[in-house]
């Protein structure tokens, strides 16, 4: 979902937004599990701080046009003296330092997936089968390329799609998301 606000200007805000995604919409760099939402966390990214800059106080800002020396009959501005992309110049940075970021809190988290060191993940598995555990789901469904469906999972182990289903979303989803945090606080 898109951030809202119930300020008046809110839509402003979203236009200036959608501006924004039309001209940087090639720098938009797709993350697993869908693209669709890493596309509206990628748009989010951006509105939020638009939607902040509507409660920021306007005497917080000095306009470009601001006369700051008076040499003579010439006039210096403050946007004549900035460099002409100081904003997505900044922008780009903190991009790219969030990626950086997501990057590497991804990679820790494959890793400690791949060798579960406390066996949470292997420890998790339905009844009677041990083979079906977390850390098999999630390497097999998320790291093997092509991806394997559960369908295919369940086929080889010889264990119904609606219990390998169930145990995915209720235990391993719930256990990777827990493990996934821990790596977001550490970073």
């Amino acid at each position: 979902f898109l951030y809202s606000s119930s300020h008046q200007d809110y839509l402003e805000a979203f236009n200036r937004t959608l501006e924004w995604v039309c001209k940087n919409i090639q720098n938009f760099e797709s993350r697993p599990p869908s693209w669709e939402r890493s596309f509206v966390v990628w748009i989010n990214g951006y509105l939020k701080w638009r939607i902040q800059d509507l409660y920021t106080p306007d005497n917080r800002y000095d306009s470009l046009d601001k006369p700051i020396s008076n040499e003579g009959e010439n006039l210096t501005t403050l946007g004549e003296i900035l460099p002409a992309n100081s904003l997505s110049l900044l922008e780009q940075k903190i991009a790219e330092l969030q990626k950086a970021k997501r990057q590497k809190q991804g990679e820790s988290v494959r890793q400690y997936i791949e060798k579960d060191p406390e066996e949470r993940l292997r420890l998790s598995h339905p009844k009677k089968h041990p083979e079906c555990n977390c850390q098999v789901l999630a390497i097999q469904l998320n790291f093997t390329v092509p991806p394997k469906k559960i369908s295919d999972i369940c086929k080889e182990i010889n264990i119904s799609n609606q219990t390998v289903y169930s145990h995915w979303k209720r235990r391993c989803i719930p256990l990777l998301r827990e493990i996934a945090n821990q790596f977001g606080e550490e970073l």
